[in-house]
């Protein structure tokens, strides 16, 4: 029995160990989940859960980490919290017989990080991004809006440090904050309340300045051995569509090149997600995030087991897998479900 550890992560974690649990039929893996929140959901579905300290970060981290792993014989450790910090210390972890699921290594991981530098750096032959300029000033940002918006009718702005796309919002230049608020509106703001604020400062954090992109959006859930390409699951957003919230398995040929192509060139490893959306001038890469997606389950529903996939490749060799036949054309979509998480007993 392989015993497997997911440490501290995001919400996905929940999903994933449910997954393999459903199909690890020979109960070749034994799961062991550890987070700082008692109630974390992961918690509920290994098969031994762990309180972590709260407040250790990078070599403290580092160090827990590998106590953790001598302490409770673990095989294969999936890397959430401090994965870049981690990554630099793979070898010693093999040294104890722990082996690392990392979707890069530590440089790589850095640069997908920072959506500025994946910007600067990113070959053009391999995806096209959203035409984009980097802003830290006031002053920045009003020659790259002007620049941009000479080619665009609409843009957008995002910090180039962020998850989930917090902090994105669509630049309005027509109605301000009062407005936006009566309407509903959300991931948008006024272009004069913007500059308000960046003249208050002198500088700040890397922003993107960037064309908004008013297509549709794919979600691309993937799981890879090294660059190679194992599978990938096209999650096709209608964002016209205001209806009943639901996505589509889609099988574009463009985004599925793509796909290949940047998983080749980062070298990816195990399991990523990468997001695409359309403009006026065709499909443009948002970002690859290097970690499973919280709507993976959706993707799996087509047909591939994907953290079971990347797990079995890891410890028994993708060459001892068949590939997995994707189901296009079929609508998917996720319903909340009520948990029990603990019983305060007086």
């Amino acid at each position: 029995m392989t015993r497997v550890w997911y440490n501290k992560s995001f919400s996905f974690a929940h999903a994933a160990i449910n997954l393999i649990k459903q199909q690890d039929k020979t109960q070749e893996f034994y799961i062991i989940a550890s987070h700082t929140q008692a109630h974390a959901r992961a918690l509920l579905v290994a098969d031994e859960s762990y309180i972590e300290p709260k407040g250790l970060v990078a070599q403290a981290y580092v160090e827990w980490c590998k106590a953790f792993c001598q302490q409770h014989h673990i095989n294969v450790f999936v890397v959430g919290k401090e994965a870049q910090t981690i990554a630099k210390y793979q070898a010693e972890f093999e040294q104890i017989g722990v082996r690392l699921l990392l979707v890069a290594d530590a440089e790589t991981l850095a640069l997908l990080d920072n959506k500025a530098l994946f910007a600067q750096q990113l070959p053009a032959d391999i995806a096209q991004l959203p035409d984009t300029i980097t802003v830290n000033s006031s002053q920045e940002f009003e020659k790259a809006y002007q620049q941009l918006r000479q080619q665009h009718p609409c843009l957008a702005i995002k910090p180039a440090i962020s998850i989930f796309g917090l902090g994105f919002r669509k630049i309005d230049e027509k109605r301000d904050c009062l407005q936006h608020i009566l309407r509903g509106d959300e991931y948008v703001v006024g272009l004069e309340e913007l500059r308000h604020a960046m003249q208050q400062q002198d500088s700040f954090s890397s922003l993107l300045v960037m064309e908004f992109l008013q297509g549709d959006e794919w979600s691309v859930d993937c799981v890879a051995n090294h660059g190679q390409l194992w599978v990938a699951v096209q999650r096709r957003k209608f964002m016209g569509n205001k209806g009943v919230p639901s996505q589509y398995i889609d099988n574009n040929p463009d985004i599925a090149q793509m796909c290949l192509q940047l998983t080749a060139y980062f070298k990816l490893n195990g399991q990523f997600n990468i997001q695409f959306r359309e403009g006026t001038q065709g499909i443009r890469l948002l970002e690859i995030n290097a970690r499973p997606s919280g709507g993976m389950a959706m993707a799996c529903i087509a047909g591939a087991n994907l953290p079971f996939i990347a797990l079995k490749g890891l410890v028994d060799g993708y060459q001892t897998l068949l590939p997995p036949e994707i189901k296009t054309g079929i609508y998917v979509g996720e319903v909340s479900q009520a948990l029990l998480l603990a019983q305060h007993l007086s």
